[in-house]
C-alpha cells in the first residue's frame, strides 16, 4: 500500500497535476465566452480568457524554475494571488467563469508549505477577492449566496488540498528514512556477508588444518583457502626454519612446473626486500624490486605483482605469503588477512610442535645413548680395570695366570667396542630369543665380576619372542644394569631374574640375599656414579610408562621390580 500511495504522491506528479487544474479551469470560462458580456467590465472576455491563456503556457514553460523560486521566496505566490484576484474582479467578481482558475494559487500555497500555506494564503486572498467582488454591482441575495459559497470553497478546497500535501511530505520523508535504512541495511548485510565468508573459510581451513599428516599438507590447505576459497589466481608460501634461522620450503598453487627448485635462505636483510619485510613485520606490494637474493626464484616472481605478507605466531616468524594483487579489493584484502593470521597460527604451531619434537627426541637419543654407554662401554671398562688389579698383583709369580687374564681382557675389549658399535648405530639383533637373552646376560655378568663366581637363576614365563625388538633389548639393558650392580656390590654368589610376559605388560623382578642398602640414601646421591645404573633403570621405565620399585634393606637384600605395559597388543618383528 505504501507504494502505492508513494507513487500518487510523488512530487512532480502533484507539480503536473496543479498544472493540469490551471488549464482545465479555463474550460468554464471558454464554454462560457458569449455569455459573458457585461458593460461594466474594462476588457473584453475574449482578452481575459487570452491573459488567463498566456499566463499558463508561461507557468508550463517554465514551471521548474517557478516552483524552485517559490521554495526559495514564497513571497512569489502572492503575486500569482494578486493576479488570480485581478481575473475575478474584471471577469465579474462572484458571477466570474474564472472562480476555479483564481483557486490555483491557494491550491499551490496548500502544496508548497501545507497547512501553514494554505491559511495564509486564503487569509491574503478573502479581502482581496471581497474587492474584487464589490467592484462589481450587488444584485440582491442572489449575490450574498454566491459570495458565501465562494468564501467557503477559498477557506476549504486549499484545507483540504493541504491534507494530501502533508501526507506526502511525510511519505517522503519515510521514503527517505527507508532508503538510508535500506543502504544501511544492505551495508551491514553486506559486513555480515563478508564476516561469514572469513568464518566459513576459517572453520573450513581449521578443520582441515587438524586432519593434516604433516607441514607440506598444511601449506597445501592454506593455499588451497587463499586460492580457491578466496578467488585468488596464485599463491605462494615459504617457511622458517626456527633451528636454522632460514626460510625455505617453498611451495606454490596452482602448481607450476616452471616455479625453481630454491635452497633455504638466511633469515638477513641483505637477502632480499620480501626477507626484509618479515624481520620488520611489513606487508608490502611488489613494485619489480629484488624480493629474494636467489636469482632463479626472484625472476620467477618478478612476473607477478604480489602483496607479500609476513606470517607471525606472536613474536615467533612463521613465514611468507605471497598472493596475486590483481584486482584486489579493499573488502577481499582484509578478508585475506584475517586468513593470513589463522594461517600464520596453524602454521606456526605445526612448525613449533615439530621442532619440540624434533628437540625432544634428540634429548631422548642422547639419553639413551647415555645410558647405553653406561650399561655396556662403562660395565665392560669397569671389569677391564677391575681384571687390570688382580694382573698386577699377581706379577711376576704368576705369570702364566696374567697371560690367560690378559687374554680374556682382550676378549673383553673387543666386547666393549661390539657394544659402542651398537650404541652408535642403534643396532641391535632382532632375533634375539630368550635363549640368547639368558645366555649374554650369562656371560656379561660374569664377565663384570671375574675371578669371583657368580651365578644366575632364570625364571622365564611367557612369549619373550612376541615382544618387539625395542622392548627386548630395553628388558635386556635394564636385567643387564640391576645384575652388574648385584655382582659387584651385594657379596651375594648369585641373582634371582624372573621375567613375565603377558598380554598387556612383561613384568621383571631380579632379586639377590647380598648385603643390601638404603635404595632413598643411594639414590638421592645425584652425582654418584655408582648408583648412576639404578637411575638409569627407572628412567628406562618411566619413558616406556612402567614403573620400577626398588626395594632393600642393609643386610637384608635387594629386590628390584619392573613392571612395563606393552601398549595393549602383541608385537611382532
Amino acid at each position: 500500500m505504501y507504494r502505492n500511495l508513494q507513487a500518487v504522491f510523488q512530487t512532480n506528479r502533484v507539480f503536473a497535476f496543479l498544472v493540469i487544474f490551471r488549464w482545465a479551469s479555463l474550460l468554464p470560462a471558454l464554454l462560457t465566452i458569449d455569455a459573458q458580456t457585461n458593460p461594466n467590465q474594462l476588457l473584453s472576455p475574449l482578452s481575459v480568457l487570452g491573459i488567463a491563456l498566456f499566463a499558463n503556457l508561461v507557468i508550463s514553460i517554465v514551471n521548474d524554475q517557478l516552483n524552485k523560486l517559490v521554495l526559495e521566496h514564497p513571497l512569489l505566490l502572492g503575486v500569482d494571488l494578486f493576479f488570480s484576484a485581478g481575473i475575478l474582479a474584471i471577469s465579474g467578481g462572484s458571477h466570474s467563469a474564472y472562480y476555479l482558475y483564481a483557486l490555483s494559487p491557494l491550491l499551490a500555497g496548500a502544496f508548497f508549505f501545507q497547512m501553514r500555506g494554505a491559511l495564509i494564503a486564503s487569509l491574503v486572498f478573502t479581502p482581496l477577492y471581497l474587492f474584487g467582488h464589490y467592484t462589481q454591482p450587488i444584485s440582491g441575495q442572489t449575490d450574498a449566496i454566491a459570495v458565501i459559497t465562494q468564501l467557503a470553497g477559498i477557506w476549504l478546497m486549499p484545507i483540504l488540498f493541504a491534507y494530501p500535501s502533508i501526507l506526502l511530505k511525510d511519505i517522503n520523508e519515510a521514503r527517505e528514512q527507508l532508503s538510508t535504512a535500506r543502504d544501511e541495511l544492505a551495508q551491514k548485510h553486506e559486513n555480515l556477508a563478508a564476516a561469514h565468508r572469513q568464518l566459513e573459510i576459517i572453520h573450513d581451513l581449521t578443520v582441515l588444518l587438524q586432519a593434516a599428516p604433516d607441514l607440506v599438507s598444511v601449506q597445501e590447505r592454506v593455499l588451497g583457502a587463499v586460492t580457491t576459497d578466496l578467488g585468488f589466481s596464485k599463491a605462494v608460501v615459504a617457511l622458517v626454519d626456527p633451528a636454522r634461522e632460514e626460510l625455505g620450503n617453498w611451495l606454490v598453487y596452482p602448481k607450476n612446473d616452471s616455479f625453481p627448485n630454491t635452497e633455504s635462505m638466511a633469515l638477513k636483510s641483505e637477502n632480499g626486500e620480501a626477507i626484509k619485510a618479515l624481520l620488520n613485520r611489513n606487508v608490502f606490494t611488489s613494485n619489480g624490486g629484488r624480493l629474494v637474493q636467489d636469482e632463479l626464484l626472484n625472476n620467477w616472481l618478478g612476473q607477478n605483482k604480489w602483496l607479500v605478507i609476513p606470517l607471525y605466531l606472536r613474536e615467533h616468524p612463521v613465514g611468507l605469503l605471497f598472493v596475486d594483487d590483481t584486482g584486489i579489493t579493499r573488502e577481499l584484502e582484509n578478508t585475506l588477512m584475517t586468513v593470513a593470521n589463522q594461517a600464520a597460527l596453524a602454521l606456526g604451531t605445526t612448525i613449533l610442535c615439530i621442532d619440540r619434537a624434533r628437540r625432544l627426541a634428540v634429548e631422548t637419543e642422547r639419553n639413551r645413548i647415555a645410558r647405553d654407554i653406561h650399561d655396556t662401554v662403562a660395565q665392560s671398562l669397569f671389569g677391564i680395570v677391575y681384571s687390570l688389579d688382580a694382573c698386577i698383583n699377581m706379577l711376576p709369580a704368576r705369570a702364566d695366570e696374567v697371560r690367560n687374564e690378559l687374554i680374556e681382557l682382550r676378549s673383553l675389549a673387543n666386547n666393549a667396542h661390539d657394544e659402542v658399535r651398537r650404541s652408535i648405530f642403534d643396532l641391535w639383533p632382532s632375533a634375539l630369543t630368550i635363549e640368547l637373552f639368558m645366555a649374554d646376560l650369562t656371560n656379561y655378568v660374569g664377565s663384570c665380576c671375574r675371578p669371583r663366581p657368580f651365578s644366575i637363576i632364570f625364571s622365564n614365563n611367557g612369549d619373550f619372542n612376541s615382544l618387539s625388538s625395542g622392548m627386548r633389548r630395553t628388558v635386556y639393558r635394564m636385567a643387564q644394569e640391576a645384575l652388574a650392580n648385584s655382582a659387584r656390590h651385594s657379596g651375594a654368589k648369585s641373582a634371582r631374574l624372573c621375567l613375565t610376559v603377558t598380554d598387556d605388560e612383561v613384568y621383571l623382578v631380579i632379586s639377590d640375599e647380598g648385603r643390601g642398602f638404603d635404595p632413598e640414601h643411594a639414590l638421592s646421591r645425584s652425582q654418584s656414579r655408582e648408583h648412576f645404573g639404578l637411575r638409569g633403570i627407572q628412567e628406562r621405565a618411566r619413558a616406556m610408562g612402567g614403573d620400577c620399585e626398588i626395594s632393600s634393606r642393609p643386610d637384608m637384600g635387594t629386590r628390584i621390580m619392573i613392571n612395563l605395559p606393552i601398549q595393549g597388543h602383541r608385537h611382532h618383528d
